[in-house]
């Protein structure tokens, strides 16, 4: 069942990064139409043609970066998918380095890839393998190979400054432009030229199934290169009467292996996007960029050159070519004021209420467009929608209002995770959240069932809707039974049977993305050997918690408790970085305290971590820090070679911090598995007290 799993999630990540860019038809690899050497009787009006290409289409960058050094300005942009995400830009007035830029920061290796399924902020720093959302036919499962609420924040943002300046009409931008969908429900071609700029160009690179479809106008959009991959006549249609095509060129052969669904699933897009490539007339030019043996799937940095500079190659043809107007410049357009009030309409309350609080202050003046792309990158920490469109429009004199529209997440989510450890066993976990809107809140259920340990979680906090929302209360209870391992010198004995039962209340702010802090009073009882009888303790908790999705900010959780009973304080910390191929990853652990329950005691090297040499939870005290690195080198694929060096302090004894703590030195390695359904790791630890140990884990332990 694994094995099939994978295949699945390789598919659709295979499907979803052509989504994103679109997919060089086998038409274009094959057919390069011959160029017409006559001139036309009347120039007419020129239009300059994209087609879609996945990673591919970064070759039209070469192409656009000649155009502006030989002074050819077209009279109107045409764009499938990849050709729309390049011609929306390009139209809006940047320069060419500044386009090369801006997409390269979309980071379409980070955003397609390994599958994760998102995770609300409520579950804390849980990975879920699996999510379900509520639907029109119940839940539907999600596989969300491609994080779409944090893509569509970032196509708002990267066409900002063309959106204002287009307000609704894409013949106001410096160059008139055109994106090219098609309807899914007739499979009618669309030409997009008036709305949100952003919208548009994400409905033209939304392939069904992976991305959802876009709502425009009553319509749902997908991507155009299922009807017109290489929009010549579509640019002909808008009075074009010589059209410049950046042609994508690929004559390499594909050997289907009929075992591998990676292979066929190719094949079969490529069928789907397969249309014959009209004919050119007297006076146009077409670019033909040689892009055979590339990778259409890779966006790497490397990758990304290597096709910008097959599109810097096949450019020099232009050089040469006839009938083309030169030594124009291009113009860069004026980005025009936001208008004071600038929300008119019946906007629904929810998108008025983000768009105030995000926007409010830009109005009556000209807005900073880096400023403003920071803000719209935010839309993707607002749970509650999965896209919100700016829909800019003229407003009074020459300035800007937002006519805006959200299209909202799903109100109630269904997620799942699990991991195994060969110590620890195998561990489950299944959460539900439920958003209440009327009342701006949600309620968020967790059972984790494990061989050693079994928790129920419940909660109700106020929903992460608003990006700058003050504190929200929150109101928990959460029943655990845990199985403490007892093992002294290696010999393991039986395990010692802890139940602890929490409420509490408090309130909580997220910081950003995924982090958040909380304070929270709590009353706490359990039933464990170290405290006679069944004790209770009222106390208090503060907690810092980040779970970010990049390497800018560590993950892990900070946390403080006090009671008249026992105070506890604990991190763990850690964070990736990279050195060529290496990966690094600094780890911090530590637990210091006096009178801790058994079921909270201080671990050496965590409670599953572990330190190099010693069984998981050996190395239990009232005090314990490990400060650990983990180096990880790619061998071949998904396989790893990697590695633990770790040194760390232990303190039995229940009272003074550190106070009689002993030291110890180990490490670790052997090799580790990147999956769809997360880390394999294969490790053999040995210390300092000539002690060793086998670590094996399979996915993200929590």
């Amino acid at each position: 069942m694994m094995r099939r799993g994978v295949g699945i999630t390789r598919i659709a990540a295979f499907v979803a990064a052509i989504a994103l860019c679109g997919a060089a038809p086998r038409a274009a690899r094959a057919q390069v139409p011959a160029p017409t050497p006559a001139c036309p009787a009347q120039p007419g009006k020129l239009a300059l043609v994209l087609p879609g290409g996945g990673a591919k289409g970064f070759a039209h960058l070469g192409v656009l970066r000649m155009l502006d050094s030989l002074g050819i300005v077209p009279d109107l942009i045409v764009g499938t998918s990849a050709g729309a995400i390049m011609g929306a830009l390009y139209a809006s007035g940047l320069d060419v380095p500044e386009i090369e830029r801006d997409v390269r920061a979309l980071g379409l290796d980070s955003l397609v890839g390994r599958y994760g399924a998102p995770a609300p902020a409520s579950l804390g720093t849980r990975r879920a393998i699996l999510a379900w959302e509520g639907g029109s036919q119940g839940m539907i499962l999600r596989t969300s190979v491609v994080r779409e609420r944090s893509l569509n924040a970032l196509v708002s943002a990267l066409y900002a400054r063309g959106n204002l300046i287009a307000a609704g009409n894409f013949d106001r931008l410096p160059i008139p432009f055109r994106a090219v969908a098609a309807n899914l429900s007739t499979r009618e071609e669309v030409v997009l030229g008036t709305g949100d700029l952003a919208q548009a160009v994400r409905a033209s690179s939304s392939i069904p199934i992976v991305l959802r479809s876009v709502r425009v106008d009553g319509r749902d959009l997908v991507d155009g290169g299922i009807v017109n991959n290489v929009p010549i006549g579509a640019a002909r249609a808008l009075g074009a009467t010589r059209v410049i095509i950046s042609g994508l060129r690929d004559t390499s052969r594909i050997d289907v292996a009929d075992d591998d669904p990676l292979s066929i699933a190719g094949q079969l897009l490529a069928f789907i996007f397969e249309q014959p490539v009209p004919p050119l007339r007297a006076g146009d030019v077409w670019v033909s960029s040689d892009v055979s043996g590339i990778n259409q799937l890779d966006f790497s940095p490397a990758n990304i050159d290597r096709v910008i500079a097959a599109g810097n190659r096949a450019a020099e043809s232009l050089r040469d070519a006839p009938c083309l107007p030169r030594g124009r410049t291009r113009p860069r357009g004026v980005v025009p004021p936001v208008a004071s009030i600038f929300l008119p309409g019946n906007l629904e309350p929810d998108v008025d209420r983000v768009l105030w609080e995000t926007l409010g202050d830009i109005g009556g003046r000209v807005p900073n467009i880096p400023q403003l792309q920071e803000r719209l990158r935010s839309f993707s920490r607002v749970e509650r929608f999965r896209s919100i469109w700016l829909g800019p429009k003229r407003g009074p004199g020459d300035s800007v209002w937002f006519a805006a529209e959200g299209r909202k997440s799903s109100n109630e989510q269904l997620l799942a995770g699990a991991a195994f450890d060969r110590e620890l066993g195998p561990r489950l976990w299944i959460g539900r959240v439920q958003r209440l809107p009327r009342r701006n809140a949600e309620a968020t259920g967790v059972i984790s069932i494990g061989q050693l340990q079994q928790e129920f979680a419940l909660s109700v906090r106020r929903s992460y809707d608003v990006l700058q929302s003050p504190w929200s209360p929150v109101v928990g209870v959460t029943f655990t039974r845990t199985q403490v391992r007892d093992i002294r010198d290696g010999s393991e004995f039986p395990n010692i049977q802890t139940v602890d039962w929490l409420a509490e209340s408090g309130i909580e702010r997220r910081l950003w993305s995924r982090a958040l802090v909380a304070l929270t009073a709590f009353v706490r009882q359990w039933d464990e050997p170290v405290f006679a009888g069944t004790p209770t303790a009222l106390g208090a908790r503060l907690r810092f918690q980040s779970a970010g999705p990049t390497t800018e900010a560590p993950r892990g959780i900070v946390t403080f408790e006090g009671t008249l009973r026992y105070w506890r304080a604990s991190a763990e910390l850690r964070r990736n970085h990279h050195w060529g191929s290496l990966t690094f990853e600094p780890l911090l652990s530590a637990v210091v305290g006096e009178r801790l329950p058994l079921q909270s005691s201080a671990f050496l090297g965590g409670a599953d971590v572990g330190f190099p040499g010693f069984k998981l939870q050996e190395m239990r005290g009232a005090q314990a820090a490990m400060a650990a690195v983990h180096v990880a080198h790619p061998v071949y694929g998904p396989l790893n070679l990697q590695g633990m060096i770790a040194g760390g302090a232990l303190q039995q004894t229940t009272y003074g911090v550190f106070r009689n703590a002993r030291g110890y030195f180990g490490a670790r390695g052997g090799v580790g598995v990147t999956t769809a359904l997360g880390p394999f790791a294969l490790e053999y630890g040995v210390n300092d007290r000539g002690r060793g140990n086998l670590f094996m884990r399979f996915g993200d332990w929590f």
